[in-house]
């Protein structure tokens, strides 16, 4: 028989080391692959992921909405990519060529359209960025965003219609 998420935080709250586990079966595949669309690569999405479950674990007993768990394990994931991709972005700048960013670019690019799109969606502020990945990538619905992200889900609807139009725009003139 399984549990339920709100079941599940409240025993990981009270010290179940076990439900913890189980929490972290059921989301660590969607962390995984947000986090990949948040940091460009496997190797730093896996540090993230595991930067936001230390970070999860220790405040855990101040989630104070059990029911919250998702978005709140999910705003602590984004904050964690965030960091991620500006240590990557810093370690990019001092060599240029490292193995890590040219790994990071073919895990990204492995079509013509890839590169076409990479190159479209790095011309995106970086949350309009996150709004696409989010919804087209990892199929997030504007609710689930705007719960990760701390907006509203309209804000959330209206930024990626925008970013979308933008990156049509870009498409059609590269």
């Amino acid at each position: 028989m399984s549990r339920g998420v709100t079941e599940l935080v409240v025993l990981a709250q009270n010290g179940d080391s076990e439900a913890f586990g189980e929490l972290y079966e059921m989301f660590y595949k969607e962390m995984f692959l947000y986090a990949c669309s948040m940091t460009g690569n496997s190797i730093t999405a896996e540090d993230a992921v595991s930067d936001a479950v230390v970070e999860a674990v220790k405040g855990l007993k101040n989630l104070r909405k059990p029911e919250s768990f998702k978005g709140w394990l999910f705003k602590i994931l984004n904050i964690t990519c965030r960091k991620q991709f500006n240590q990557k972005i810093s370690v990019a700048e001092l060599e240029p060529e490292s193995e890590n960013r040219i790994a990071a670019k073919d895990e990204i690019a492995q079509t013509e359209t890839g590169i076409q799109l990479e190159a479209a969606l790095s011309r995106l502020k970086s949350e309009e960025r996150e709004i696409v990945l989010l919804s087209i990538v990892n199929e997030y619905d504007s609710n689930e965003i705007a719960e990760m992200l701390g907006m509203p889900s309209s804000t959330v609807r209206s930024k990626l219609s925008r970013a979308l139009k933008k990156l049509r725009k870009i498409m059609e003139i590269e």
